[in-house]
């Protein structure tokens, strides 16, 4: 899957275009099986990632680590996109 590059002031700014890191936290909800599975997947993918904050904590407050963990997410799915694998490659970086 290919996504543009997530920037920071991405997750502070309003568009009528999705940013990159909104379409890919939609693959992830699709590639966790979609509804409460599907968010649980994309929790535990950025959590592997390096986010390190509540799921009620939004990604504006802390830009710049929101964007170097879809960053990270954004590189693995370029090349692999099992669930599984997706975890554990990001666990391992």
């Amino acid at each position: 899957m290919q996504f543009d590059e997530i920037q920071a002031g991405h997750f502070n700014t309003l568009s009528r275009t999705p940013f990159p890191h909104v379409l890919l936290e939609q693959a992830l909800l699709q590639l966790g099986g979609g509804g409460v599975e599907g968010s649980k997947f994309a929790k535990q993918v950025l959590t592997a990632a390096g986010w390190r904050h509540a799921s009620v904590v939004s990604y504006g407050k802390y830009p710049d680590e929101a964007a170097v963990a879809f960053n990270k997410v954004r590189a693995v799915l370029q090349t692999n996109q099992d669930p599984t694998a997706l975890i554990e490659l990001l666990s391992a970086r």
